[in-house]
C-alpha cells in the first residue's frame, strides 16, 4: 500500500491546572455577571509563540507506522479596528520550524534557511517572513475573513512554467494546505475559538461544536467552564469529546473511506478578560479508532499537544 504522510491539526484541548491560593491575588466576585469578547486596543502588538506535537500510529498489513510532526511558531499581531468594531489583525512571523517524521523519512524546515533550500514546502515558508496577512475577528470570536495569504501564493506561483498547470495546482493545494490550514487559520482558531456567546457567572458553563476540515474530517463538542477570574486573568478549563464526521468520506487522497475515531479533551487557557487576548493554554488529546480505505482497515492512535504563552509587547 503506497505510503502517506497525515497531518492532523491539533484539536482544541486543554490541560487542567488549578492555581494555588495566594493573599495578594484579587480573586472576583462570584455573583457577578462577565462578558468575554475581544477587544485589544489599538495600536497594540502581541507576541505569541506556540509549539504543536502530534504523534500518529496506525498499522497497515501487519506493519506499524508512526509518524510524527513537531512545530513551533513565533507570530506578532498588530491590532488595529474597523468602522463595525472588529478586531483587525496583521501577522507577521518571525519563527516557523517544522520537524516531520513519515516512516523512515524525516524532514527539518526552518523559515530562516528557506532562501537556500532545495526543499519546496521550505522555501514556501521563506515567504511568510515578509509577508502582511490580515484577518478580521468579531468580538464574539469568528474569524470574518483572512486576505494577504492566497495573494502571495499567486505571486509565488505565477513564477512557474506558464504552460504547466497540474504544477500550479498542486503548489496552490500544498500552500493551502501547509500555509492557509496549517499555520495561518489554525493559529486564529487556537485564539479565538473560545469565546461564550453570552454574558457568564464563575462557574457557568457553555458549549462548542467545532468542524475541523482537514484530511481526517472531525467533529469537536467541547464544554468550557469559568473557574475563577484572578486579576483580570480569566481561568477557563475545557472538557468535551471527538468523533468522526459520518457524512465525510474522503480520506488524504483516497475518494472513499470510511472513518471511525473517537477521543477525548481536557484542558485550560488563561485570557485577559480586559483585552480578550489568549496568555497561555496547554492542550492536548488522544483519539484512537479505525480508517477503512480499498477494503482494508487501518487502526489508527493520534496523540495531540499544543503549549502556546503570548505577552502584550506595546
Amino acid at each position: 500500500m503506497r505510503k502517506f504522510i497525515l497531518i492532523i491539526l491539533p484539536v482544541f484541548l486543554f490541560i487542567s491546572c488549578k492555581l494555588q491560593p495566594d493573599s495578594d491575588r484579587n480573586y472576583a466576585d462570584k455573583s457577578k455577571i462577565y462578558k468575554l469578547t475581544l477587544n485589544p486596543p489599538k495600536g497594540s502588538t502581541y507576541y505569541f509563540e506556540v509549539n504543536n506535537e502530534y504523534s500518529l500510529k496506525m498499522k497497515v498489513d501487519d506493519k506499524k507506522t508512526e509518524n510524527s510532526n513537531k512545530s513551533n511558531f513565533g507570530t506578532y499581531y498588530e491590532i488595529s479596528k474597523d468602522t463595525a468594531g472588529n478586531t483587525m489583525i496583521t501577522l507577521s512571523y518571525d519563527k516557523i520550524h517544522i520537524r516531520t517524521k513519515n516512516g523512515d523519512n524525516e524532514s527539518d524546515m526552518d523559515i530562516a534557511n528557506a532562501a537556500n533550500s532545495i526543499n519546496p514546502v521550505e522555501r514556501m515558508l521563506g515567504y511568510l517572513k515578509d509577508a502582511k496577512i490580515t484577518a478580521i475577528v468579531s468580538p464574539t470570536g469568528e474569524t470574518k475573513s483572512v486576505s494577504g495569504y492566497k495573494e502571495l501564493g499567486e505571486k509565488i506561483i505565477a513564477n512557474f512554467n506558464p504552460n504547466d498547470e497540474n504544477a500550479k495546482q498542486i503548489a496552490r493545494q500544498q500552500w493551502e494546505k501547509t500555509i492557509g490550514q496549517g499555520i495561518v487559520k489554525k493559529n486564529m482558531d487556537d485564539l479565538f475559538k473560545i469565546f461564550p456567546d453570552s454574558a457568564v457567572h464563575i462557574g457557568d458553563t457553555w458549549r462548542v461544536i467545532y468542524q475541523q476540515s482537514n484530511d481526517i474530517p472531525l467533529k469537536i463538542k467541547t464544554s468550557y467552564t469559568l473557574k475563577d477570574i484572578n486579576d483580570n486573568i480569566a481561568i477557563v478549563e475545557s472538557d468535551g469529546v471527538i468523533y468522526s464526521d459520518s457524512t465525510a468520506t474522503a480520506f488524504l487522497s483516497f475518494n472513499s473511506a470510511t472513518v471511525d475515531l473517537k477521543g477525548k479533551q481536557q484542558g485550560q487557557y488563561e485570557m485577559d478578560t480586559k483585552t480578550g487576548m489568549l496568555i497561555s493554554c496547554n492542550i492536548k488529546a488522544n483519539v484512537e479508532g479505525i480508517v477503512e480505505v480499498m477494503g482494508r482497515e487501518i487502526p489508527i492512535t493520534i496523540k495531540t499537544s499544543l503549549k502556546m504563552n503570548g505577552k502584550k509587547i506595546n
